[in-house]
């Protein structure tokens, strides 16, 4: 389990300024729609054009890990848990170090867990990890488990939450972001298993992975992010909706087209298990 210098100097940081508002104070400024002092000015790590990023407590690192699930980035709510958790835990005296991990394990897709265990359990990666379910990822398992987003700190559109596009890399404060922690932070984890939520996560790792800063082996893309905004794609992923219907449903082939890739990959490393 780990923190870096550089990200504990950083929460060190901006621990005396939560300390000094009040719980819907820094609610209240993670939430705005317009300009936040604190959101925007003192935790700010940047803007380009129509889009910002903040910083909120989502270094630690859980070095034991040998699966590691990656989201887009952060929305307000995890920005928000995460803060609070962080500000919380060390009221209460806990260590800089312990205070990171009580953040990161609140807010880590939170609202998000329960379907994002149905959807990676419908296309069988509870079996590639040896797990009841991967519902124990976010439980009985979690010391095997590292969260993480392929952009780590919130970022906004519009003030808004991102919910990520296929240019990501395309954006220097977003490639930054990318190659500046999610690169060495992967390389941490070099022998863990890595499942992105979502296309948008995907194609980050698949461009990190043809350029050979990650090993693409250990990707197994193709589970739709959790966010619950897209229930009809979630329907043909969990094979709700099936055969012509499909066709109906924007985007709806290429969600299947990935999950029977996904699912032939399953399939191969299970075998695989069953052999060793």
């Amino acid at each position: 389990m780990s923190l870096n210098v550089s990200a504990r100097a950083q929460i060190e940081r901006v621990l005396p300024v939560l300390r000094a508002q009040s719980a819907d104070e820094i609610t209240r400024c993670v939430d705005a729609s317009g300009h936040s002092l604190l959101r925007d000015d003192v935790f700010g790590l940047g803007r380009e054009g129509r889009f910002s990023a903040f910083y909120a407590p989502f270094d630690w690192i859980n070095d034991d890990a040998d699966i590691v699930i990656v989201g887009v980035t952060p929305g307000k709510r995890q920005a928000k848990d995460a803060l609070l958790a962080l500000r919380s835990a060390t009221m209460r005296g806990a260590s800089v170090e312990e205070a990171a991990a009580a953040a990161k394990s609140t807010a880590s897709f939170a609202g998000m867990r329960d379907l994002g265990a149905r959807l990676m359990d419908h296309l069988g990666l509870h079996q590639v990890f040896g797990l009841r379910s991967t519902a124990d990822l976010f439980g009985s398992a979690a010391t095997r488990v590292h969260t993480t987003s392929v952009l780590r700190y919130p970022v906004l559109k519009d003030g808004a939450n991102f919910a990520g596009d296929r240019r990501i890399m395309a954006r220097p404060l977003m490639r930054r972001m990318v190659e500046e922690n999610l690169v060495p932070e992967l390389a941490q984890l070099s022998n863990a298993r890595i499942v992105p939520f979502g296309i948008n996560a995907l194609l980050v790792l698949e461009d990190l992975a043809a350029r050979g800063l990650i090993n693409g082996d250990r990707l197994l893309g193709g589970v739709l992010h959790p966010s619950g905004q897209q229930w009809n794609r979630y329907k043909v992923q969990l094979g709700i909706t099936t055969g012509a219907a499909v066709r109906a449903v924007s985007g709806g082939a290429e969600v299947l087209r990935r999950s029977e890739l996904l699912r032939d990959k399953v399939r191969h490393l299970v075998s695989l298990r069953a052999v060793a």
